[in-house]
């Protein structure tokens, strides 16, 4: 039976937000959203879980007010689903603005979306380490990484990330880097060694009350390359219940009295401490993976924001779930390793307990809009 509040989800020209429309829809949920542009998102036109959508500029391309009136003006009424950054601080800006329009949604305050950078938790001491961070010009890399010690990440623009063993390597990368954008704000971060899969994630959805109601963990087994390493946005996870890290997380976040929706990433070192990546103050665009597991953070979320319930916090995950992010918008890259004929048969069976991103049994117009794109993708890649 459909609830009669609607889910209200951005961009759904994006395969990563496609995939939660799909989770919501197979829930029951009606569904209500934006999209850049419906000539080139044919599955949204073709899905059978989206009951009504609007064409409207991301909110990269304009201004966080004038998408606040864009919103306004289309008269779009519901939970609102924040899964990128920069709409979670959209609705931390601009929340009793979006309320009185008739959106519903939980967010922490501005402030503590600022907080909970590396930077500013430096004296956390609690059971979550912290990496030194610090910001500087790009004349005073070099000078910034010896304070804080090698191995180091810069972590300065998308898909620009790049660490250094030793102050030998940076040196020589200096002196020989073409194109580097050295007039940005660079943020430099002690890097913490190891595998892909000695990374992992916690997805939390805290309640109006700061308190942790729900919870998933997922560890991380392939990553896209960017420009300089392996340190990108995830291609494959498996569902996996971690209790030590998940208490760091909720521990670190209950005591900046977090609300609403974060995403974790963490890495192991060699000594099983657990150390803080970043933190992003949203859903993960990955979460259908934790949806696919049981992990139940939509339904909460609705049922918080709509009917002010008071949940009792609970991890529902049943850790058996693959992800493979197989299916991918221009924006993202798919896990190109993984796209041949064999992964499209066996995604023709829709096998249990295997998650292809946007990817549905019962969504088929969809599914042949985006395997279209994909193939086109794909040819021309080759």
């Amino acid at each position: 039976m459909m609830r009669s509040t609607p889910f209200i989800f951005h961009d759904l020209q994006d395969s990563q937000v496609f995939s939660l429309v799909q989770k919501a829809g197979q829930q029951g949920y009606l569904v209500h959203g934006l999209v850049q542009n419906k000539q080139q998102a044919p599955w949204v036109n073709c899905s059978r879980y989206i009951q009504h959508y609007v064409e409207s500029p991301s909110l990269g391309d304009i201004n966080a007010g004038l998408y606040a009136l864009n919103l306004r003006k289309h008269k779009l009424n519901g939970v609102f689903v924040p899964v990128v950054d920069d709409i979670a601080e959209l609705l931390a800006e601009y929340a009793p603005l979006l309320r009185k329009n008739g959106l519903k949604f939980l967010t922490a305050k501005p402030e503590q979306i600022e907080q909970i950078n590396t930077f500013y938790l430096q004296q956390w001491g609690g059971k979550l380490s912290i990496p030194p961070t610090a910001y500087c010009s790009g004349e005073d890399i070099l000078s910034t990484a010896k304070n804080i010690g090698f191995p180091v990440l810069l972590k300065s623009y998308r898909d620009g990330f790049v660490a250094f063993d030793s102050e030998k390597d940076l040196q020589h990368w200096l002196k020989t880097v073409e194109g580097y954008p050295f007039h940005f704000v660079q943020r430099v971060q002690r890097y913490i060694q190891g595998n892909i899969n000695t990374m992992a994630t916690v997805m939390l959805l805290f309640d109006a009350q700061s308190r942790p109601v729900r919870g998933f963990t997922g560890r991380r087994l392939r990553v896209v390359p960017t420009q300089f390493g392996p340190f990108g946005e995830t291609l494959a996870a498996q569902a996996e219940w971690i209790p030590d890290l998940y208490d760091a997380t909720v521990e670190l976040l209950s005591a900046i009295g977090w609300v609403g929706f974060a995403e974790v990433e963490c890495k192991q070192d060699e000594h099983g401490v657990w150390h803080l990546l970043e933190i992003n103050p949203r859903l993960s665009g990955w979460a259908c993976l934790a949806e696919d597991d049981g992990a139940g953070l939509l339904s909460a979320y609705h049922q918080i924001c709509t009917e002010d319930a008071k949940l009792e916090p609970s991890c529902l995950q049943h850790s058996t779930t693959h992800y493979q992010r197989v299916i991918a918008s221009a924006l993202h890259q798919p896990d190109w390793s993984c796209f041949n004929k064999r992964t499209y048969k066996t995604m023709l069976t829709y096998p249990k307990n295997q998650c292809f991103s946007a990817w549905d049994k019962e969504d088929k117009s969809a599914n042949q809009a985006w395997s279209a794109y994909m193939l086109q993708r794909l040819k021309n890649k080759a």
